[in-house]
């Protein structure tokens, strides 16, 4: 007998945090042709959904988060060399704590009064945890020798624990309406 198959639509939510993850990921891979057409196809998609400034500033703070915390942890970086680096060259911890500063003033400034508090405050929420979902994973997927001893645990625990708040946020954004 003949089955039809039906397909929910996603919702402008579920859209706009694909947008969000692949933006997240583009971050250290911007030559990167193929993830370029894919974010630049799901900006498309959530244009149906959002207004082109709200997208233009969802994708600005995402890209903020996801510098941001890429800074954060590779200033945690405990190898000799690198630890001396950071300490005189780098500085990835001051820039991290400066772009952690910036995305804050860019939400409160702009986001908020783009989407209101309640939305922009979702929103926050999922562009962080995504970023920090994103560098869990790439981490965990670089500690190949990890896998072997069981230290990358930790990776799998806070990948699940980020995408827990990003899935816990993502119906709180607001965009399952057009405007």
């Amino acid at each position: 007998s003949f089955q039809m198959e039906l397909h929910r639509p996603e919702s402008g939510n579920e859209i706009v945090a694909r947008m969000i993850s692949l933006q997240c990921r583009v971050v250290g891979h911007e030559s990167d042709e193929t993830l370029q057409r894919d974010l630049c196809w799901t900006k498309s998609e959530a244009l149906r959904h959002v207004k082109d400034e709200k997208v233009d500033a969802i994708c600005k703070l995402a890209d903020l988060c996801m510098r941001k915390v890429s800074l954060e942890r590779h200033a945690d970086r405990k190898q000799p060399l690198v630890f001396m680096y950071n300490c005189t060259i780098g500085l990835p911890a001051y820039y991290s704590r400066r772009l952690d500063q910036e995305s804050k003033d860019f939400c409160n400034n702009v986001l908020k009064p783009l989407l209101g508090d309640e939305f922009a405050d979702a929103v926050w929420k999922v562009c962080s945890r995504s970023a920090w979902l994103e560098q869990n994973t790439r981490d965990w997927d670089g500690a190949q020798a990890a896998h072997i001893t069981g230290a990358a645990q930790g990776y799998q625990e806070s990948m699940a624990a980020d995408a827990s708040v990003v899935a816990e946020n993502v119906n709180r954004m607001g965009f399952n309406f057009y405007g």
